[in-house]
């Protein structure tokens, strides 16, 4: 089974929150904290720290405030594990207020988006002939919503693979029809969710998921 934890970031990193969750961070985003100079990078790498803490404590029947950092080891694309749950999968995603962490017994790939404008080209530039025909058969909100959709989509399933975006999202073909992803070399399957409105968000996995748990955690000081 796959469960989803959000939650809704503080529009600014305040000092009380910083201090009381800073060290249940593990230690490399925690180092990446520190040498951020960005206000808004660095409140969504922090949010995105506590929130796949808490989701691991309550998965794991830990109270947060008591549980230490997890420890994280790394594969060879980058894509981290726990050291000591190799066996629970982990991926997150934020953008705009909203920071999102996917759980599961398997691999799992999250990804959540704002709907914002789209640059023009930006389409072009990504996606695959497919996407752009459907996405030139629809005009205003309804291209917008339309793009940010596959757009979660697809980095979902990049993420599922750990290739991360750098392997491009034109490479492979979404079924609709079966929520499935076609690529080349495997096939995997997505679950849409509207639970945030205005964003699109979007789940993949290898295997087909009959049911996602979805619970919201917010964030005290």
């Amino acid at each position: 089974m796959i469960k989803v934890y959000y939650a809704k970031m503080s529009p600014f990193l305040e000092e009380d929150i910083f201090l009381s969750h800073i060290n249940q961070i593990e230690e490399k985003r925690r180092t990446g904290i520190a040498r951020l100079q960005n206000p808004q990078a660095k409140r969504n790498s922090f949010f995105a720290g506590c929130l796949l803490h808490d989701a691991l404590c309550k998965e794991l029947g830990f109270l947060p405030e008591n549980t230490a950092s997890f420890r994280m080891m790394y594969e060879e694309n980058g894509k981290p594990y726990l050291k000591d749950y190799p066996d629970l999968h982990f991926n997150l995603s934020h953008s705009g207020e909203y920071v999102c962490c996917a759980l599961s017994d398997a691999p799992v790939g999250i990804d959540v988006q704002k709907l914002t404008d789209v640059k023009d080209g930006i389409a072009r530039r990504f996606f695959t002939a497919q996407d752009n025909f459907m996405l030139a058969e629809r005009r205003g909100h309804e291209q917008e919503k339309l793009f940010f959709r596959m757009w979660s989509i697809k980095e979902s399933y990049v993420k599922l693979t750990g290739r991360g975006i750098g392997q491009g999202l034109s490479g492979f073909e979404i079924d609709w029809e079966n929520c499935r992803i076609i690529d080349k070399d495997a096939a995997a399957f997505f679950v849409e969710q509207s639970i945030l409105p205005g964003y699109a968000l979007c789940v993949c996995s290898w295997k087909k998921t009959e049911k996602i748990e979805w619970q919201s955690i917010s964030f005290e000081s």
